[in-house]
């Protein structure tokens, strides 16, 4: 199921520093969360984001402490799986919503690629079968719709009537 969650002021943990977690923090940053990140080592941009203040960094390896019922969610973004997969089982048992990256049947919920035009937001989602399939389906709507030549309107016309 795909629905929208008003996020504003809610904390959200990211445990992990590398590509996956980046890319997550790009998607909140928009939904003005607090963002919380724990990891020994992450990304020049999360680095940045932290020197800037638009996030909270810790640099060590997560422990299972750091798992606290006042974050409204929390992403499992590390290069260690077995660390991932103890972090959701905390998770779970304190009813925290978190995305395990590496074992989505393990996850609460599942990050869709989503197409944002005007107030329409498109989700596109293989229910963590194939992130890259999810990808490249919005890649590709994109496009179509960067250069089509008709309104968004017509083009939601034109894609109702190919059926797709």
């Amino acid at each position: 199921m795909i629905f929208n969650i008003k996020l504003k002021n809610r904390k959200i943990l990211i445990a992990g520093g590398g590509r996956i977690a980046e890319r997550k923090i790009k998607l909140f940053l928009a939904e003005d969360v607090v963002i919380y990140v724990i990891s020994p080592e992450v990304s020049e941009f999360i680095q940045t984001l932290s020197d800037e203040g638009k996030i909270e960094l810790t640099k060590r390896k997560i422990e299972p402490d750091d798992i606290k019922d006042k974050y409204f969610m929390v992403l499992c973004a590390t290069s260690d799986q077995p660390v991932n997969n103890m972090i959701s089982d905390i998770c779970t048992t304190k009813n925290i919503l978190h995305d395990n990256s590496g074992n989505h049947v393990n996850s609460d919920i599942m990050m869709t690629a989503n197409v944002h035009i005007n107030d329409i937001t498109i989700a596109i989602s293989t229910n963590g079968s194939s992130p890259e399939i999810s990808k490249t389906l919005k890649n590709l709507l994109i496009s179509d719709l960067d250069s089509s030549e008709y309104t968004f309107e017509d083009t939601i016309k034109a894609i109702y009537h190919k059926k797709i």
